[in-house]
Formats: C-alpha cells, sequence, structure tokens
C-alpha cells in the first residue's frame, strides 16, 4: 500500500508550506526564521535561546482535523522564530495540547528550562557594580573661640533660626544662658547680634562646643533686607532695650512671623504709666500672640504679676498666661584647686557692707584658733569694682581685689571658694530685681550665703544647694560656722550647689525644647528655602 508514504509526503509538504507563510509573516524582522532539526528535544523539554520565540507545530493536532493522517515517527515539529521589535512583542502561548507550556518575551520560565542537545551560548556575567565612595563631609572651620562661618545655601536645609539679641552691653550671663539652652533644639541655628560684650565672654560660649553657633555680629548691623535670614525666634536678653533701641528692625521681624522671647530686667519699668515706654513697645507682640516674657527668677514674675499688669489694658493682661521663668545658669568647668577662702561680690562701696567690721572679724579667727589650720589658712577674695575698702595690716597679704576679671577666671576663682557672700545695694533684690550673684553661685558650684527670704525669693534655690544664715547670725559668723566643719562636708556641699546647677541646666533646656514646639509663626518652614546667601559677617 502506498498510503502511509503518501501521509509522510503530504505532512512533510504541510510542514513547509506552514514554514514559508510563516516566513513571510515576519520577513520586518530581517532576521529569517530557521527550523530546529527533527532531531531535537521531545516537546517536554525547553530549550531557553536568548533573543527568540518557539513555535510549536502538533502534526497530530492536524492529523485529528482531518487534514491528514498521524505522522511517524516526529509529531512535533519546532520553528524558532526572531524576537520581534517593539512596541510588536506579543506572547506565544501553546494549549493543552502543547505541554501548557508559555513563552513571555522570549524568556522562559527559569523552572522548566533543562540542558537539551540545542545549547545556547552562556550569558555573560554583569559587570560589578561599585558603589562610589561618599565624599567626606568637611566641617566648616571654626574661629578661635568655636563660632562657625556663615550658613550657605544647602549647608543647613531648612533650620529653625534664632536670633540673640543683646542691646544694652551688659547682661553677658543672661545670653550664654539662652544660648546654650536653645542651642539644645535640633536644628537649630543661632545668630548673636550683641552691642558690646565684655569680660571675654567668648571664652565660656566656646567651651560649650556647639556646632549651631554663628559668629557675632554687632546689633545695630541687624539690617534685614532681602539678602539677610529672617528669625523664627527672636530671643531678647535685656528686652527694655532690645525693643526700643532696635523697633525699626523688631517691627520688620514681627511683620515677618517672628516670636520674641522678652527677657525682663527692670520689673518696676513696665507700668503703663513709666516714663520708659516700655509697655508702649511690646504691645503689637502682644496683640499678635507672638511675645513670651522671661523672668529670671520668681519674684520679679510675681511683681510684674501683681504690680504691673493692673495698670495695662485690659485686652493686653492675658499676657500673663505667657510669664516664664528662666534662670540663667550654664555650665562651667570647676577649678581643680580647693582653697580654704570665701569671696565678696559686688560694688566696693561702704554702704553695701561695713568692710570694717568683716575685716575685724577676719583678723579675730586668726588671733582665737591659733591651734586650727583652716582659720590660719583664710583667704578673702573681694570680686568687684570701686574705691577699696582699708584692709588691717595684719591681714593684708590674706585679702585680694579681684577686678575686671574675665568670666572663665571670675567662675574659677569662685569655685575654688566655699563660700560666697552677696551685696545686695538694696532690698529691691528681693521683690523686683535679680541679683546675679545667686545664679552666679550655682554655676561655680560655691554655695551663697543668706537668710530665708534670699530662699524663698529665688526659689529655684535649695537648702542644701546654699548656706542657710541665721536669724541673728551675720555673714562672718558663717563664715566662722563653715570652718568648723569638715573638710569632706564642705565638699558635699558644694557637690550640692553643682548638682542643683546641673538641673537647673536640664530645665532651662526642657522649657527651650517646648517652647519651640509651641511656636506655629514660623518663616520658611517647608524646607524649600534654607538659609540665604550673599550676607557677610562683621566683627
Amino acid at each position: 500500500m502506498l498510503v502511509r508514504p503518501f501521509n509522510t509526503l503530504v505532512a512533510l509538504l504541510t510542514a513547509v508550506i506552514i514554514f514559508l507563510a510563516v516566513s513571510i509573516l515576519w520577513n520586518s524582522n530581517n532576521s529569517p526564521p530557521t527550523m530546529v532539526p527533527f532531531s531535537a528535544s521531545s516537546p517536554d523539554s525547553r530549550v531557553s535561546v536568548p533573543g527568540a520565540y518557539f513555535l510549536a507545530i502538533d502534526t497530530k493536532r492536524i492529523a485529528d482535523d482531518k487534514w491528514f493522517f498521524e505522522f511517524a515517527p516526529f509529531r512535533t515539529v519546532y520553528i524558532v522564530l526572531p524576537v520581534p521589535s517593539e512596541p510588536d512583542k506579543v506572547n506565544i502561548q501553546s494549549g493543552a495540547a502543547l505541554g501548557q507550556s508559555t513563552m513571555v518575551g522570549g524568556t522562559p520560565p527559569a523552572a522548566a528550562t533543562t540542558t537539551t542537545d540545542l545549547v545556547a551560548e552562556p550569558e555573560k556575567p554583569a559587570e560589578e557594580v561599585k558603589t562610589p565612595e561618599p565624599e567626606p563631609i568637611i566641617a566648616p572651620e571654626r574661629n578661635e573661640y568655636g563660632f562657625l562661618p556663615a550658613v550657605k545655601t544647602g549647608e543647613l536645609p531648612n533650620p529653625m533660626r534664632i536670633f540673640l539679641v543683646e542691646n544694652a552691653g551688659s547682661h553677658e550671663e543672661v545670653f550664654a544662658a539662652l544660648i546654650y539652652a536653645f542651642a539644645q533644639i535640633p536644628n537649630s541655628y543661632i545668630y548673636e547680634y550683641l552691642f558690646r560684650p565684655r569680660f571675654n565672654i567668648f571664652t565660656i560660649l566656646k567651651s560649650f562646643n556647639l556646632g549651631n553657633l554663628a559668629k557675632p555680629r554687632f546689633s545695630t548691623s541687624m539690617k534685614l533686607d532681602e539678602t539677610e535670614p529672617h528669625p523664627d525666634i527672636i530671643l531678647a536678653t535685656t528686652c527694655e532695650f532690645d525693643v526700643t533701641r532696635l523697633q525699626p528692625q523688631m517691627s520688620y521681624m514681627l511683620g515677618n512671623g517672628s516670636y520674641l522671647f522678652c527677657t525682663i530686667h527692670h520689673a518696676d519699668r513696665w507700668h503703663r504709666e513709666s516714663s520708659y515706654k516700655y509697655y508702649n513697645a511690646i504691645q503689637p507682640w502682644i496683640e499678635a500672640d507672638r511675645v513670651t516674657f522671661l523672668f529670671l527668677s520668681g519674684h520679679t514674675k510675681r511683681y510684674v504679676e501683681e504690680q504691673v499688669i493692673p495698670s495695662w489694658d485690659m485686652k493686653h493682661r492675658d499676657a500673663t498666661k505667657k510669664f516664664e521663668v528662666f534662670v540663667p545658669v550654664f555650665p562651667v568647668e570647676p577649678s581643680t584647686k580647693e582653697e580654704m577662702s570665701f569671696s565678696l561680690q559686688g560694688n566696693y562701696e561702704s554702704v553695701r557692707r561695713d568692710y570694717k567690721s568683716i575685716f575685724d572679724r577676719f583678723s579675730a579667727f586668726e588671733k582665737n584658733h591659733p591651734d586650727k589650720p583652716q582659720f590660719q589658712q583664710l583667704r578673702m577674695h573681694l570680686i568687684g569694682h570701686g574705691k577699696h575698702p582699708d584692709v588691717p595690716q595684719e591681714i593684708g597679704n590674706r585679702v585680694e581685689f579681684n577686678e575686671g576679671l574675665e568670666f572663665e577666671e571670675f567662675y574659677k576663682i569662685l569655685s575654688e571658694s566655699f563660700a560666697l557672700l552677696p551685696a545686695f545695694a538694696s532690698d529691691e533684690y528681693y521683690d523686683r530685681k535679680a541679683s546675679s550673684s545667686v545664679p552666679a553661685s550655682l554655676i561655680a558650684g560655691v554655695p551663697i550665703v543668706g537668710k530665708r527670704q534670699l530662699l524663698q525669693t529665688y526659689d529655684y534655690m535649695t537648702e542644701d544647694s546654699m548656706w542657710i544664715q541665721g536669724d541673728d547670725e551675720d555673714d562672718m559668723a558663717v563664715v566662722g560656722r563653715i570652718l568648723e566643719m569638715s573638710q569632706q562636708d564642705i565638699d558635699a556641699q558644694k557637690s550640692r550647689t553643682r548638682y542643683r546647677n546641673r538641673e537647673v541646666i536640664d530645665e532651662n533646656i526642657q522649657k527651650a525644647l517646648s517652647w519651640s514646639r509651641a511656636i506655629e509663626h514660623r518663616q520658611n518652614r517647608t524646607g524649600l528655602e534654607p538659609l540665604k546667601e550673599g550676607w557677610t559677617w562683621e566683627w
């Protein structure tokens, strides 16, 4: 019978016809299709040929459709087609009769790939991509006092800009404390505008080792034109002078949404009827709800609340809701030297102290306690200014006048003493003025001598951070009592004073952080505009 050879011939002719048809359809690809030899692997295997599709032709299906009979011994013909160019890529899928295979985009499923007689060229390993080394961050160079240069665009994106202003030429210890506390605010940058900084306060600022403190400028150089940055926060160290002497600049910053922290020193000058007109200058800030008043002690705050606020317009009296106490203290490194000495701070005027009585008592200590070394070694430091009182010859070599000290030396001498005797000029330091001697004792870590009235007035003090003076004791009686104590007990009291200083510093920092979060009036807080270029430092 010639039927089977005839069927075989028909199958071959059909395959050739299909091959030619496919060639015409894919002619646009310049790469002609090729037929895999009939010795290729069975349909159950898959060959990975990069850049090609597989077209499977099942002769059994053709036969079942009565086009021709079963072709034997080769049932399936594989044709390799070139990959079409984008966007003409298509998915060529086989149905159930084709072994459920799917070839998408020229890449067969990885799990189905096996080694066959048709071996594709191995793919070249991908070149190793080397991650570039990050460029080292070059910190801006500080000057001898630790100040940074001007911040350029991009160097400090979207900082909280804080202007520290002191336009009276005093109160260095106050602005140093403000700087230390507010510099702890994350992403803050502090600009200093100072009128006349004294006694090398910059050495103290350098010891803070702050990375966000700019070089100082003269307060009168604050022009705030389009090249100047605008502050989010203004720290007015001596608010009485800052809001009046810099009134044009202050008004400009108020109009740009700045927030003011107004530090009050002269509580009795803020009356409505006062000739100083401080109340008039602060009214726009109160009405804009952009001011917090800072008091250096609780007693000055109470004075304004009770004696001053009733004179203000009713619409401004809610300002008391933003009355806060900020104690002007900061960290310093105490001296390692221990000296059997006590210090008096203040003006040497005899109206403040009876120096003759003090010197007589001093002389008596040596005579009355010849067997006690601490009385024989006692020294006295008079830290202040003014006309020197006459010192008896027998104690002349143990009384030292320390005048015009830089702040670093001032705190060093205080820290070596076991007690500080303040010289309040008047009783006003107990109701409306804040003495600098009380915070100085905390900063230096030397307990101040004072009656309970001082403890009640300066309520940030504690009994174990000062020498409490009895009602029937004068200053020298307290000194004599301390000299009777052991060195261990004296050192323990000084340690408690220094610990209290750290507590108050931490409280200041927490207050600054809390206040900064509460301020809603921010300028340029979108992150789109960092500090502007173009402005230069002056000093």
